[in-house]
């Protein structure tokens, strides 16, 4: 899956070069065999509220076509930066669901290669992903007293790769080059 995603990301971003890559891809496959497991997640979430920690139950609203604010509850991960959760109001989060509720090539998104979902293979996230796609904001107090009262629970954090191959999803997401025709548009 790894290996599939970091060839993934070279198409997307060119700029990387062919050493990078096939060093990135060398160490992943040398790692698989000598037969450890990849770990995106931790055992117990990190001592203070941070990026990609996973929080259960939190409220989400979006709106249907006809504009009906329809409301859900999902497990979520926190997009914001751990600076930005230490020094600002809010918090920035998306949800994340059941594996059996995606409509969609399930093989696609269990490599990584579908732009608007994140799919870490072990752990809590095993049969869920997250969908980038839809996003909410709170007040960051609200969530921790939400922690705090435990109607609210801090159910993980990324380990250092499971962080670091976030921040790369999610740079893929929100921050890859524009086609062609709007590049061209945006220069007139």
């Amino acid at each position: 899956m790894l290996d599939e995603f970091i060839d993934f990301v070279s198409e997307i971003f060119p700029c990387i070069s062919p050493d990078v890559k096939y060093k990135a891809k060398d160490a992943v496959l040398q790692f698989e065999k000598e037969g450890h497991q990849l770990k995106f997640l931790m055992m117990t979430p990190l001592k203070k509220l941070s990026q990609g920690d996973i929080i259960s139950n939190v409220p989400f609203a979006r709106f249907s076509k006809d504009g009906t604010q329809k409301y859900f509850i999902a497990d979520a991960i926190i997009l914001s930066t751990s600076c930005h959760i230490d020094n600002k109001k809010y918090i920035t989060l998306a949800p994340i669901f059941n594996l059996d509720t995606f409509d969609g090539d399930k093989e696609q998104l269990k490599k990584n290669k579908i732009y608007d979902y994140i799919y870490l293979p072990n752990g809590y996230m095993i049969d869920k992903y997250v969908n980038l796609e839809i996003m909410t904001t709170y007040d960051k107090l609200l969530i921790e007293k939400g922690i705090n009262s435990k109607k609210l629970k801090r159910i993980t954090s990324l380990s250092q790769l499971g962080y670091y191959f976030f921040i790369v999803k999610l740079t893929v997401f929100l921050m890859r080059k524009e086609d062609e025709d709007t590049l061209e548009e945006r220069s007139i």
